[in-house]
């Protein structure tokens, strides 16, 4: 759920007043009794002004629950961020360690590969000397 912009708000807003008006306006009406006297209807008021409450009440709970709802899932998403920045870290810091092996055996090799060809410009002297 987004939040709602003020422009949004208040056209909510004059609607549910346009609403409440138009819902009281029968309560409000005097009606002719039995012997021509005249009454309001305002025992029905009570009664919609009770529905109106019940029904604020009911918006605001749910409003509640879903603001609860979405910091909660704010939160599971920050410690889901965080879980993967740590593995990033780890998985950087084993790929590190690797390339570190891997530069280490590569110097060792070479300097086996520049051993053999010392050894092997030697060995070719040799055989030129006894030729």
């Amino acid at each position: 759920m987004k939040p709602v912009s003020a422009m949004q708000t208040a056209i909510i807003c004059a609607a549910a007043v346009a609403v409440t008006v138009i819902v009281m306006i029968p309560f409000e009406l005097p009606y002719k009794l039995a012997d021509g006297a005249t009454a309001n209807n305002s025992k029905y008021l009570v009664y919609v002004v009770l529905a109106g409450v019940l029904a604020l009440g009911m918006a605001l709970i749910y409003r509640y629950q879903t603001i609860k709802k979405r910091a909660q899932l704010e939160l599971t998403s920050g410690e889901q961020y965080r879980n993967l920045a740590d593995e990033y870290r780890r998985l950087m810091d084993m790929a590190i360690t690797a390339q570190e092996h891997t530069d280490l055996k590569l110097g060792d090799v070479s300097a086996q590969l520049d051993h053999l060809r010392e050894q092997n410009n030697s060995l070719q002297k040799i055989l030129k000397d006894v030729e």
